[in-house]
């Protein structure tokens, strides 16, 4: 009788049913993670914060990637992703479960970095588990797949809230609701066959590698520019919503559903449904990239992309109601291929060295713990309006290197 875990390595005549446990799992940590910028306002209202004690909210969620992606990474390649893959998702859970008995600031700030820390782990584990799962020409089909789900599970986080807040039910259900699914993303995981095949030694994250990297100008360039793009992701989506209210004068609370019309419960008001659309464009634009890559080449694309979200920003945080939210919803859309493209970008400058690499670029998303907490000190001081040009010049980095960066894409 066959091993099932040797046959998962095998290019069978489709992927296996891991995968798309894996699908699940990602739409999971995408509602888990973006729906932060919801939550922000909610926690500064309810427990009377600064908007810097605020952004501490989204630090704490991403400075655990950071801490545990190169960690994870090492762990991963000595025993394999099954132990990383299920510790990652055990933390998710755990952490959102605890939420709801969490009765301080203080205390939900440090569940945030055990999930978040979880997510960093399923994602450094995950990623290379995907090529293994189905035959190798489908991995960049779905590496895409895997980040629609994401970004499905980011454009449903806010529709969830909204819907709760409809019925008079408090946030913390909502972190019940995500512990009962990573509960059964867990099972069904314990339960799957892993592959046994050891990753290339090429392939591996090797620390030594690392520290050398950070003297190449490339590597140093392409990771700052990850550093200020999710930065600039973040430091947006998280402060969309107090930024209606600010400087527009728009509430993001739901109406109770006893005053509401059965068709109109759930759908949320204009700042909620902004982040929402963030994300959700972001999941779109990530799915249909793909034409405008081949057509134009990835370096227009990363040029055109990087130009038109900077612009979008800039609107949206100049313009009326009505061009706020078309210009962060354009700038959601817009971000969607920056990553990847800078991403690939680095790592096709390397011939050696790349899983090296990647853990860099993977550790450079602390930028989305440093950049939202700047921007609530700085609104705390001069307001939202001005605070929020902070992500308008981390995606100016990122259009600058789009421009004069050295990566190799031909």
């Amino acid at each position: 009788m066959s091993d099932p875990a040797a046959q998962v390595n095998d290019a069978g005549p489709g992927p296996n049913r891991l995968l798309w446990i894996l699908f699940a799992s990602y739409f999971a940590f995408g509602i888990i993670l973006n729906v932060v910028g919801v939550i922000i306002p909610v926690l500064i209202k309810q427990y009377h914060l600064s908007f810097f004690v605020g952004g501490l909210l989204a630090f704490a969620f991403y400075i655990s990637f950071g801490v545990c992606s190169i960690p994870a990474g090492l762990v991963a390649d000595r025993i394999g992703p099954r132990p990383v893959v299920l510790s990652g998702v055990f933390l998710m859970g755990a952490g959102c479960g605890a939420i709801p008995w969490a009765h301080n600031y203080a205390s939900i700030t440090l569940l945030a970095f055990f999930i978040g820390s979880g997510i960093a782990l399923l994602q450094t584990a995950g990623n290379p588990l995907i090529e293994r799962l189905d035959r190798p020409q489908n991995y960049h089909r779905n590496l895409t797949l895997t980040i629609g789900f994401c970004g499905i599970g980011a454009f449903a986080g806010p529709f969830c809230l909204s819907f709760l807040q409809a019925h008079g039910q408090p946030w913390q259900r909502l972190y019940m609701g995500f512990a009962v699914l990573c509960a059964v993303l867990l099972a069904l995981l314990f339960r799957s066959s892993f592959p046994r095949k050891p990753i290339e030694s090429g392939e591996k994250i090797q620390l030594l590698a690392v520290l050398k990297l950070l003297r190449h100008p490339i590597a140093i360039t392409y990771a700052l520019a990850i550093f200020f793009y999710v930065g600039g992701e973040v430091g947006t989506a998280s402060w969309i919503v107090k930024f209606f209210e600010q400087i527009h004068g728009v509430r993001a609370e739901t109406l109770d559903a006893a005053n509401r019309s059965f068709s109109s419960v759930g759908w949320p008001p204009l700042p909620v449904l902004t982040v929402s659309l963030f994300w959700g464009l972001q999941g779109v634009g990530r799915l249909i990239s793909g034409p405008a890559i081949r057509q134009l080449g990835p370096r227009s694309t990363l040029r055109l992309s990087a130009l038109a979200t900077v612009i979008c920003l800039l609107l949206a945080i100049l313009g009326s109601t009505k061009v706020t939210a078309l210009g962060f919803a354009g700038c959601g859309f817009f971000t969607s291929v920056l990553f990847t493209l800078l991403f690939s970008g680095a790592i096709h400058s390397f011939h050696q060295s790349q899983g090296a690499l990647a853990g860099l670029l993977i550790t450079a998303s602390i930028g989305g713990a440093i950049v939202p907490p700047l921007v609530g000190l700085a609104g705390d001081h001069f307001g939202l309006q001005v605070a929020m040009m902070i992500p308008a010049l981390c995606f100016a980095y990122v259009l600058v290197v789009s421009w004069v960066g050295k990566a190799t894409y031909e």
